[in-house]
């Protein structure tokens, strides 16, 4: 995968997401008077979270991708699979995985990032802001400052969740959603931009 196929691919997760939570804004903000306006602030607030759990994602597991094509000479390959396989490999595992322990070979490197890469890695867990500092820190391991996203992911999360649960929990204003929606697009953005930008230091 070649740079230009990666912004390629990140910029298709990122636009259709901002299309659409921007369409659930304008759809809300032209019934606010309406009685529908509780359920449709629910729903645009189910949405906001769903993208930016599955763009989260995506978006690291198309650097992967990247990474597995064009080595980077400071990303933490070792540590990075330790903090998913370690325990595991070192207590339990045969010796061919226990050997990626220890090994720092190009090709332990790829099959590292092909690990990490698989669907008990990113089906795992969902959106927090815990999630978000660890994909930032460990995975992609770029510059994206987590800590302005954090009271963002914590009061959404909080509301996904009763929502989600059955909870009677009412959203009345688009004022509301707006106060996740607008960081929402923003994280988009500053992931994507981020992500682009360690790739080009490889």
């Amino acid at each position: 995968m070649t740079i230009e196929e990666l912004q390629r691919q990140l910029d298709i997760i990122r636009a259709w997401r901002k299309i659409e939570l921007s369409n659930a804004r304008s759809i809300a903000e032209r019934h606010q008077a309406s009685a529908e306006i509780p359920y449709l602030c629910r729903a645009w607030t189910l949405m906001i979270y769903a993208h930016c759990d599955q763009a989260l994602k995506l978006i690291a597991k198309a650097y992967l991708e990247f990474l597995s094509c064009n080595p980077r000479q400071n990303y933490d390959y070792k540590n990075v699979w330790l903090s998913f396989f370690g325990k595991e490999a070192m207590r339990k595992g045969g010796d061919e995985r226990f050997s990626m322990c220890r090994n720092d070979s190009d090709e332990i490197r790829r099959r590292i990032i092909s690990n990490i890469n698989g669907r008990e890695v990113f089906d795992s867990g969902s959106f927090s802001y815990t999630q978000l500092r660890f994909f930032t820190e460990w995975i992609l391991q770029s510059s994206f400052d987590h800590t302005l996203y954090r009271g963002f992911c914590t009061t959404l999360k909080e509301k996904r969740d009763g929502i989600a649960h059955g909870e009677n929990i009412i959203i009345e204003n688009v004022s509301d959603c707006l106060a996740w929606h607008d960081p929402a697009i923003n994280l988009l953005d500053d992931l994507v931009d981020s992500t682009i930008n360690e790739a080009t230091r490889h």
